[in-house]
């Protein structure tokens, strides 16, 4: 789950979320922020930001695997640990709101302490 306060909101194509929850784990920790960039293009192996289909209002950060008919499965980077595609289905495009790009984790002050998302995606071969 993702604490989103602000992304119903969001004027800037950028925004902050918090991490709720190990599903993220190894890559994304309990209490993580996240910067988000609402409306961005998603691909496979995205972090992203969306809503749940099945909880309506409720954020959640997850990696987009394959995008199917205009929706995408999501799944949290720690199976044993996610509610994810696996038990909701497809997340329909609408509800993807924007691509993770970077993180930090929590007291991290300094805007040097972000680190890049993305790139160790568990799913590739």
């Amino acid at each position: 789950m993702a604490d989103i306060r602000d992304a119903r909101r969001h004027r800037l194509p950028w925004g902050l979320a918090e991490v709720r929850g190990g599903s993220m784990l190894p890559n994304l920790a309990d209490g993580d922020r996240v910067l988000v960039r609402y409306g961005a293009r998603v691909r496979p192996g995205d972090v992203v930001l969306a809503l749940r289909p099945d909880r309506p209002g409720v954020g959640m950060v997850k990696r987009a695997v394959e995008h199917v008919g205009g929706a995408w499965r999501l799944l949290g980077d720690n199976p044993y640990r996610s509610t994810d595609s696996r038990e909701f289905g497809l997340v329909p495009d609408a509800l993807v709101l924007g691509r993770v790009l970077a993180a930090r984790a929590p007291g991290a002050r300094s805007w040097l302490r972000w680190r890049r998302v993305g790139d160790e995606n568990p799913f590739e071969n």
